[in-house]
């Protein structure tokens, strides 16, 4: 039998096929949760046949990740089917995911594995809309002490990131920090156009940046060509690589994660839960040969390191589970390598949630922050204090700019921004 998708890469394949299994199995235990026994049973079903095509396939089923994703399901659809509008819908669609991305693969089963999924239990749910209250923060004050910013996926060619970039530029120069660290996503298609824009933006910040491409930058859309380091180097005058960045006491080391690989999949939103059309660059992470060995070699072992990067490492127990996040032998390359360092953790993007996570080996404190584009529309501040480093996500400060973008939004985008995992003013230890 043909790949169903030409051309996908064994650790590509190998990470989609493990997120629908976890997917399916976290969706048939919320059915179960909400009594939905009868969906719950035939989701069940397409467990089974996604198991023994991982077995068939020798890929590992990495049951340790089903309940962290069940988890991460009721905090976005509810614990109960009537907890949430939209929450059941949402929660069959994202059954699609597997009939994609899996079902190809599965040759004469694939009509029998669609129409398993194809009936669902429907809840109706009053709609409610979301208000300005719930959408605008105030702004609280911040904690005194030396501080650089954090300001990631700025998404510069979509609607929302190219008109907040500049209000948040506008903002981090009022609170005056000493640097500003960009992890990636700096456009939303990786076009030339775009990265100049995103350039001229950064440059009316009063203070040193540092910048990173991530996987939105890596593939030109309107080509699909891996243009995007050149693109990068064009507008900022420097190829996309590792840096160390002195904080004080405190080294940063700011991670290039991007893999430069046209996708070989279907795009897919998940505020939306669509799938389908073109993609531009893969959506996982990756590291190149080396390069965490030589990332090492750069840090003082002795100093607190913090890590910065655009790509979440292993185990990632958001969506899509496990594909979304560096490659697991990438992941772990990278927190061998720093095993003997004194990392005080790692702050990612790319998932415009706010979490923070545990992740191996090492033990090693995760945090995720929010995204300018998305809701909150925020940026992250990070203050070294008598108690470690503060990191405290900030919205920024135009409340109308904000309502525009936000009212439309349902209220299941905010609650994966702000999922069960969130801590939107976190401490690292130093």
């Amino acid at each position: 039998m043909s790949e169903p998708f030409p051309g996908a890469r064994a650790d590509l394949v190998r990470s989609s096929l493990q997120s629908c299994y976890i997917i399916e199995h976290a969706r048939a235990a919320l059915q179960e949760m909400w009594g939905f026994e009868a969906d719950a049973a035939l989701t069940a079903q397409r467990c089974e046949r996604l198991g023994s095509l991982l077995d068939e396939r020798g890929v590992a089923r990495r049951d340790d990740m089903v309940v962290p994703h069940t988890e991460w399901f009721e905090s976005l659809c509810g614990s109960r089917p009537d907890e949430v509008p939209l929450g059941a819908a949402v929660l069959h669609v994202f059954g699609r995911w597997a009939d994609v991305f899996a079902g190809p693969y599965l040759g004469t089963d694939f009509d029998q594995f669609r129409e398993l999924g194809a009936q669902h239990t429907r809840a109706d749910v009053e709609y409610t809309a979301v208000t300005e209250q719930q959408m605008i923060w105030p702004a609280k004050d911040l904690p005194d002490g030396p501080k650089f910013v954090v300001l990631t996926d700025i998404h510069v060619g979509s609607k929302e990131g190219t008109a907040l970039a500049p209000l948040a530029i506008a903002d981090i120069n009022k609170i005056g920090p000493e640097l500003v660290v960009v992890p990636g996503d700096i456009t939303d298609d990786g076009e030339p156009e775009q990265f100049a824009s995103v350039k001229q933006m950064l440059d009316g910040l009063n203070c040193p940046y540092y910048v990173v491409p991530g996987n939105h930058d890596a593939v030109q859309r309107s080509t699909r060509g891996a243009f995007g380091a050149k693109l990068f180097a064009e507008a900022f005058g420097f190829e996309p690589a590792d840096q160390v960045i002195d904080f004080g006491e405190l080294q940063i080391a700011l991670v290039d994660s991007t893999d430069p690989t046209p996708s070989p999949f279907p795009d897919w939103d998940i505020a939306t839960g669509q799938i389908g059309g073109i993609a531009a660059g893969v959506d996982s992470g990756a590291l190149r040969p080396g390069q965490a060995d030589a990332l090492a070699q750069r840090l003082d072992t002795k100093r607190p390191t913090l890590i910065v990067q655009h790509h979440e490492l292993q185990p990632f127990p958001g969506f899509p589970p496990v594909r979304f996040a560096v490659r697991e032998e990438d992941a772990e390359a990278e927190l061998t390598a720093l095993k003997d360092h004194n990392v005080v953790g790692l702050i990612a993007g790319h998932t415009h949630r706010s979490a923070v996570l545990k992740v191996q080996p090492g033990d090693v404190t995760q945090l995720e922050v929010p995204a300018l584009k998305d809701w909150p529309y925020a940026f992250s501040v990070c203050t070294v204090t008598d108690d470690g480093l503060r990191v405290d996500v900030r919205q920024i400060s135009d409340r109308d700019a904000v309502w525009r973008v936000a009212q439309r939004l349902p209220a299941l985008a905010t609650r994966n921004a702000i999922c069960h995992l969130s801590d939107l003013s976190y401490t690292f230890a130093l």
